[in-house]
């Protein structure tokens, strides 16, 4: 059996015990600087508590600025709370959570929650069925919890808590002496210890002055946190969001802590090195690397805690600044009607209410109206432990306007996204066009989720739980996205868990945006490795208010088995196999898929089960699966029409185009007439304008900017009575 940190925590091999609090006052602090003298002179006469005291005041004097609020600013903060916040919903809960928390009961994450009765703490032991949920138990995330019970109701029992839960916390797991256990998920990987350098700062200021955190257990927090900050220093991730979270964990500890004789290093490193970390981690359109909307979130978060702290503390935050603002415009699109990320790569369900806080605080940076309309109409409890009581009348002018645009497209980042309109009914298309960096990223290009209704119709697996087992294998796989599988293998070979090479490369050719539809037209190269190449490229139309149009085309040579998945929700669903319709038959809303078949003998339809991962469980899905056998180019069509409850009328014939008065094949375009219960479409997507191969060039590689093609509008399409110079032709006519 491996033995691991667990184990061998209190080995002094392996670990080293906090030094003697005279010692570490004497050869930690910068005793030159002014405030400390105090200090040093209590040390020159041995008086080691009063040396303890004398640093203890000058933290609660506030005169440096350490963090968002001061120790001195705490009681204006706990006034303005009670009196303000008292009775809203955000206040309450996060005094039953602490009370919770109080009793031994914690919160995990995804809906888990651990009890230690009485104290008895079990910091390093494997909980339910993922070590995640140990690492969040060691994160404290949950703590400010404690720190703004206390604030809304001045009672130290929260205090109390907080002071017997962290001297246990580092009297139980000391430092490693070096970085043997960096790999490893445990109480002092770094990324923990990175995040518990932001995640303990606000109960640490908020509680200074309660008598119930007692002066030892400070001076054992403060020496805690020098003992993380050398360990980052030393040990932080080279790239990806670990590094965001450690740095800025580097950064926040340098400023609350400013007399530590390292404080200084650390803060010039890490302003040294987190800019570049953050332009590696975010593309110039906005959009993180790792193909996760949770994860653009969390680099998002790294990002606009410092931009408030500096802005707090009189630092320049401009850098930051630019590209904040950016990630913003990429969450706000990428926000579903129902409120929440789409779920494309590692991401769940997020808390709705910390969703539009995010809003609410980039409303407020940036005084934009459209951010507040994702946010809160009133500035949110959580923010005052950020901007504070005097931001609330400046919140409350700002007047919420509803985003101007109802489409984007972030072609660096790889996201287009679609919608109706800003209403939680509204139709709602987001697609994933991009390479994805790291462990994160999913093989899911050209996946995509559809919502109407005020739900999720087309779905998209989830993120799993963290531990390489067959469910997780699952739900990072290609078949468990809405796309396409080519000859059974996913879009890129997965190598290790998290070390593994990017996703298949992607281009995002076109997008066109009206009032009528909204177009998208991307490529994905993942199966250009195979002896013969095959180019998958997807096209969607979004005809407002009705329907998605969805053509999956192919360029290969060969023979090639297509594998088409399209995943509902979890609940019932029904193939009709003579009209080869799928339908869903959820409660209030639901999602037709109407594919045009082929009549090959190898056009297969088949609806079977899937797996769906939400909030730590895995659920069964219905999934309508299509399988064909075909050689050289090739088109799929699928209709994705939302309903209520009483399934439409839909039929769709293919109507004859040219060009130039010479026939076009199904793979040159793709030509419908979509006869609804109320309109008559013809819809025609010409597939000649762009030569897809071209990306890459006799070697394999994408070739330069410069040099790839261009789209080329057609000239003499003849199409349904008219002719047209353009790919994308949508004539709408109301039924007589």
């Amino acid at each position: 059996m491996t033995m691991g940190y667990k184990d061998l925590r209190h080995n002094p091999a392996y670990t080293k015990p906090q030094l003697a609090a005279g010692e570490f006052l004497s050869t930690m602090l910068d005793l030159t600087r002014p405030e400390l003298a105090e200090v040093a002179a209590k040390l020159d006469v041995g008086d080691v508590p009063g040396a303890r005291d004398a640093y203890l005041d000058v933290i609660t004097s506030g005169n440096n600025g350490r963090y968002y609020f001061d120790v001195k600013d705490v009681p204006k903060l706990k006034a303005y709370a009670a009196s303000h916040y008292s009775g809203e919903e955000e206040a309450q809960q996060d005094i039953a959570e602490a009370d919770r928390i109080v009793e031994g009961d914690i919160p995990l994450f995804k809906g888990k929650r651990v009890l230690f009765r009485n104290g008895s703490y079990d910091w390093n032991s494997w909980l339910f069925d993922s070590s995640q949920y140990q690492l969040h138990l060691t994160r404290f995330v949950y703590v400010k919890r404690l720190s703004r019970a206390y604030a809304l109701t001045g009672d130290d029992k929260y205090a109390k808590c907080f002071n017997d839960m962290i001297s246990h916390f580092i009297d139980d797991n000391p430092m490693p002496v070096d970085g043997t256990f960096r790999a490893e998920h445990c109480s002092w990987d770094p990324l923990s210890a990175g995040v518990r350098m932001f995640m303990l700062p606000e109960a640490f200021i908020t509680f200074f002055g309660s008598p119930a955190f007692e002066p030892e257990v400070k001076l054992k927090l403060i020496q805690s946190f020098q003992q993380h900050g050398e360990y980052v220093r030393k040990y932080h991730a080279s790239g990806g969001n670990h590094v965001c979270m450690q740095l800025r964990g580097l950064t926040q500890t340098a400023l609350l802590l400013p007399e530590l004789k390292d404080s200084a290093e650390w803060l010039e490193y890490a302003g040294r090195k987190l800019p570049g970390y953050i332009l590696e981690n975010v593309y110039p359109d906005g959009v993180q690397f790792e193909g996760s909307p949770n994860y653009h979130l969390i680099v998002m978060r790294e990002l606009y805690e410092l931009v408030v702290l500096y802005q707090k503390l009189g630092i320049d935050a401009g850098e930051y600044r630019e590209t904040l603002e950016k990630m913003y415009v990429v969450t706000m699109h990428l926000l579903a009607p129902d409120g929440q990320l789409v779920k494309f790569g590692d991401t769940d369900v997020q808390v709705l209410s910390e969703l539009r806080n995010v809003m609410s605080l980039g409303a407020y940076l940036y005084q934009r109206g459209d951010f507040k309309a994702l946010g809160h109409e009133r500035l949110p409890f959580s923010l005052l432990w950020r901007i504070g009581p005097e931001a609330a009348a400046e919140y409350a002018q700002l007047k919420a306007a509803e985003p101007a645009e109802t489409a984007a497209c972030f072609p660096a980042g790889g996201y287009v996204t679609s919608r109706q309109g800003w209403s939680p009914d509204d139709m709602y298309m987001a697609m994933r066009a991009g390479v994805g960096i790291g462990g994160h990223a999913h093989s899911d290009a050209l996946s995509l989720v559809l919502y109407a209704g005020g739900r999720e119709l087309l779905a998209d697996s989830g993120m799993g739980l963290f531990e390489w087992n067959k469910e997780r294998k699952y739900t990072v796989s290609t078949r468990a996205h809405n796309t396409v599988v080519v000859d059974g293998q996913d879009q890129h070979v997965r190598s290790f868990h998290w070390n593994t090479p990017p996703t298949a490369s992607c281009r995002i050719w076109d997008t066109q945006f009206s009032e009528v539809y909204d177009y998208a037209f991307a490529s994905q190269y993942g199966y250009t490795r195979y002896e013969d190449p095959v180019v998958h490229s997807r096209k969607v139309l979004f005809v407002k208010n009705s329907y998605w149009l969805i053509v999956d085309l192919f360029q290969a040579e060969g023979q090639h088995r297509y594998e088409q998945y399209f995943h509902l929700p979890p609940g019932a669903a029904a193939y009709d196999s003579l009209s080869g319709e799928v339908i869903s038959q959820l409660e209030g809303a639901n999602l037709l898929l109407k594919p045009l078949l082929s009549g090959l003998a190898e056009d297969r339809l088949t609806l079977e089960q899937g797996l769906i991962f939400k909030q730590g469980h895995y659920s069964g899905n219905p999934v309508m699966k299509r399988s064909l056998t075909l050689t050289g180019s090739a088109a799929i069509v699928t209709l994705a029409v939302p309903f209520g409850t009483a399934k439409p009328q839909v039929s769709v014939e293919r109507l004859p185009v040219r060009q130039h008065g010479e026939l076009l094949s199904v793979q040159e375009a793709t030509s419908l007439r979509i006869v609804m219960e109320d309109r008559v479409d013809d819809i025609c997507l010409y597939h000649k304008s762009v030569d897809v191969t071209s990306y890459l060039d006799h070697t394999g590689n994408i070739i330069s900017e410069a040099l790839l093609p261009r789209k080329t509008e057609p000239e003499g399409i003849a199409f349904a009575g008219g002719s047209y110079n353009r790919d994308v032709i949508v004539n709408r006519s109301l039924k007589e």
